[in-house]
C-alpha cells in the first residue's frame, strides 16, 4: 500500500510529460507545415525557370537544394516570438529597431549558409564555381529582401497572437470579477434580508411573552427553531426550489398565525408543476411580510393573505395578495425604500436581468397584489417531474 502514492505520482508525472511532448511536437507540425509552403513555392518557382536550361535539373534535386535553407525559420520561430515580446517595435524606440535588425541579419546569413551548401551540392553549376564566402555574400544580399518579409511577417504574426491572448485574459478576467461581484451582492442582500424577519419574529414572541401568552410563545420559538435549520440548511444559496421556498414560507406564515391569532387566514394556490421551478431563495417571505405590515395589520377585522404560483409559457409568476387598505395615492415601487421591496428588486435584478420582475398593484376591488415574474427554469433531475 505504501507504493500507491509513488506510483501514482510517478503516473502523474509520466501523464504530464506526454501531454507536454506531444504539445510539443504539434507545434513543431504546425511550424514545419508552415514554412513548407513558401520552400515548396520556392523550389517550384526554381524547377519552372530551370526548364528551359539546357540540362535543367530533377525536381528532388530543386527541393533538396532550396527546402532545408526554409527550415532553419522551424527553431527559430518560438525563439523570435519571445524577442518580439521582450522588444515590442510599438511605441518605435531605437534599441528594439536595432535589435530586430541585427536579428533579421542573423537570421539572413543563417538561411544563405544552409542554402549555398546546399545548392553547391545537389544544384551544382559546371564552368561557374565561386569560393564559398563569396557564395554565402551572394546569396545573402540576394534573399536579404524576402528574409526581411519573412522576418515581419513573424513579427505580425507574434504580435496579433499575444494581442489576442492579452484580450482574452482581460475578457475572462473580466467575467470572473463580474461574477464574483454579482455573488458578492447577492450575499450581502441575503445577509440583510434574513435577519430582518428573524428580528421581527422575535419581536413577536418578546410581546407574547409580556402577555404571558406562554404556550403560544413556545409554539413559535419551535416554529423558529424549524425555521432557521431549513435556512442554515440552505445557506448562502442563492435559487432553491420553489417546493423549499414553500417550506419555508409556510414555516413563517404559521408563526404569523399565532402572532395574529384569528386574524389570518393563508390561502395557498401553486400550481404542482410549478413546486420544481427555480426561484430565488426567500424570495416571498419579504412580500409575504410586506402584506402582513401594511395590509392584513392594518385590518381591525380577519384578513386573507393569498400564495399563488403558476406557469406562464416560459416564466413563472408568482404573487402574494392580500384584502387590506390597499396602496396609497402616492405608492411609486421605484422609489420604495422599504428592506422588503428593495431588496426583492436588487436580487431579481441581479440574478435575471430585465427577464426578473416585480410589480406591486392594487387589488381588483380591495387589497394589493404583488407579483414577481421570472424565467422558467426546472431544477437539474427534475425536468421529467415537472411536466409530469
Amino acid at each position: 500500500m505504501k507504493s500507491a502514492a509513488p506510483a501514482g505520482r510517478l503516473a502523474g508525472l509520466l501523464d504530464s510529460v506526454e501531454d507536454a511532448s506531444g504539445s510539443a511536437w504539434r507545434a513543431w507540425a504546425k511550424r514545419a507545415a508552415v514554412w513548407s509552403a513558401p520552400a515548396l513555392f520556392s523550389a517550384l518557382e526554381t524547377y519552372t525557370f530551370s526548364r528551359g536550361m539546357p540540362e535543367p535539373p530533377a525536381l528532388w534535386r530543386v527541393l533538396a537544394a532550396q527546402v532545408p535553407a526554409w527550415y532553419v525559420w522551424l527553431p527559430l520561430t518560438p525563439w523570435l516570438a519571445r524577442l518580439a515580446a521582450r522588444e515590442p517595435l510599438s511605441p518605435p524606440r531605437p534599441r528594439p529597431v536595432l535589435v530586430h535588425l541585427a536579428a533579421c541579419l542573423g537570421v539572413g546569413a543563417l538561411f544563405a549558409g544552409v542554402y549555398a551548401v546546399t545548392t553547391a551540392v545537389f544544384m551544382p553549376m559546371p564552368g561557374r564555381e565561386t569560393a564559398w564566402a563569396a557564395r554565402w555574400l551572394q546569396v545573402w544580399w540576394g534573399w536579404l529582401p524576402m528574409m526581411g518579409m519573412a522576418y515581419a511577417t513573424v513579427l505580425a504574426v507574434a504580435s496579433a497572437t499575444r494581442a489576442s491572448q492579452r484580450a482574452r485574459d482581460s475578457e475572462r478576467q473580466a467575467a470572473a470579477l463580474a461574477v464574483q461581484l454579482a455573488e458578492s451582492r447577492l450575499l450581502a442582500l441575503q445577509t440583510q434580508l434574513q435577519p430582518h424577519f428573524l428580528f421581527n419574529t422575535l419581536n413577536a414572541i418578546v410581546v407574547l411573552v409580556r402577555e404571558r401568552e406562554t404556550e403560544e410563545a413556545a409554539r413559535m420559538l419551535v416554529l423558529l427553531s424549524d425555521l432557521l435549520r431549513q435556512l442554515l440548511q440552505q445557506g448562502a444559496t442563492q435559487e432553491v426550489s420553489l417546493r423549499d421556498e414553500v417550506a419555508v414560507l409556510s414555516r413563517y406564515l404559521e408563526l404569523q398565525q399565532l402572532r395574529f391569532a384569528d386574524r389570518l387566514r393563508v390561502e395557498w394556490a401553486v400550481e404542482p408543476d410549478a413546486l420544481e421551478a427555480r426561484v430565488p431563495h426567500l424570495v416571498l417571505q419579504p412580500l409575504a411580510e410586506n402584506a402582513l405590515r401594511h395590509g392584513i395589520g392594518m385590518r381591525s377585522a380577519a384578513g386573507v393573505l393569498r400564495i399563488r404560483a403558476r406557469r406562464r409559457g416560459d416564466a413563472l409568476e408568482l404573487t402574494v395578495s392580500d384584502d387590506g387598505p390597499g396602496l396609497p395615492p402616492d405608492f411609486d415601487l421605484e422609489a420604495a425604500s422599504g428592506i422588503g421591496l428593495s431588496n426583492t428588486r436588487a436580487r431579481l435584478s441581479q440574478l435575471y436581468g430585465e427577464a426578473g420582475q416585480l410589480r406591486v398593484a392594487n387589488a381588483e376591488g380591495q387589497g394589493t397584489v404583488a407579483t414577481v415574474l421570472l424565467p422558467w427554469r426546472s431544477m437539474p433531475g427534475t425536468a421529467r417531474v415537472a411536466h409530469g
